[in-house]
C-alpha cells in the first residue's frame, strides 16, 4: 500500500522509495539513522564544492568522497546477493551492486542540485551528468545537442565514459540502440528495477 502511494506522481522521492524496498525484509528499518548517513556523505561533498567546477570537476569530487573517503565498492565477490538491493545494508557494508551504489550516487547529487540521473541500460545501471542549461533539446542518441554531457559508472568508483562505450555495449549484447538506453530514466523506473532486483536475487 506504501509503494502504491509512493508512486503517485507527486511523490516518487528516490530515496523514500529506497526505503520503502528495504522495509519488505527489514521492517524496522531506522529512517533517521539513514538520513543521518546520507547527510553525512552530502556534507563532505559539499565542503569540497565550489561554484567555478565544471561538471566533470564535481563527479571527481563526489566520486572520492564515495569511493575513498567512505570506501563505497561494487559487491563482485557477492554480486547477487539480496542485501545489495537493501540501501541500510548497503550504506552499512560500503558494498552493493550497480543499481544501488547509483540510487545513493544520485540521492547525494540531487540534494546538491547537481544533475545527476540514473539510466536505465539493460544488465547494468549507470549514471548520466544532464546540461540543465539546455534541456528540451535533441537527444544523445545520434544528435550532438545532446543534453547528456558524459555518463557515470558507480559499480566501477564513479569512472566516466561516452555514447561510444554505450554503443559498444548493447552491440556486445546484440540489442538496439534505443533511446532510453541513453536517457535518463524516472525515479519511479528506479524503484521498478530494484524491486526486480531483489526478486531476481531471491530466485537464484
Amino acid at each position: 500500500m506504501r509503494l502504491k502511494e509512493w508512486s503517485q506522481p507527486h511523490h516518487q522521492n528516490l530515496l523514500e522509495g529506497a526505503l520503502l524496498i528495504a522495509k519488505y525484509q527489514y521492517p524496522d528499518v531506522d529512517f533517521k539513522k539513514i538520513q543521518k548517513q546520507i547527510d553525512q556523505i552530502k556534507q563532505d561533498v559539499w565542503l569540497e564544492l565550489n561554484e567555478n567546477l565544471t561538471a566533470l570537476e564535481k563527479v571527481k569530487i563526489i566520486n572520492h568522497i564515495l569511493f575513498d573517503v567512505h570506501n563505497f565498492s561494487g559487491n563482485t565477490t557477492n554480486y547477487h546477493a539480496p542485501q545489495n538491493s537493501y540501501i541500510n545494508n548497503v550504506l552499512e557494508s560500503k558494498k552493493g551492486n550497480p543499481l544501488l551504489l547509483s540510487i545513493i550516487y544520485t540521492i547525494v547529487a540531487q540534494s546538491l542540485e547537481i544533475p545527476i540521473y540514473g539510466v536505465n541500460l539493460p544488465e547494468h545501471f549507470i549514471l548520466c551528468y544532464v546540461d540543465t542549461e539546455h534541456m528540451g533539446v535533441p537527444s544523445v542518441k545520434g544528435n550532438e545537442g545532446s543534453n547528456v554531457l558524459f555518463y557515470i559508472n558507480p559499480f566501477s568508483k564513479g569512472a566516466v565514459f561516452s555514447k561510444r562505450e554505450i554503443d559498444a555495449f548493447l552491440k556486445q549484447l546484440k540489442l538496439e540502440n534505443l533511446e532510453m538506453f541513453y536517457e535518463p530514466c524516472s525515479n519511479l523506473e528506479i524503484i521498478k528495477r530494484l524491486l526486480r532486483n531483489v526478486i531476481a536475487s531471491y530466485e537464484s
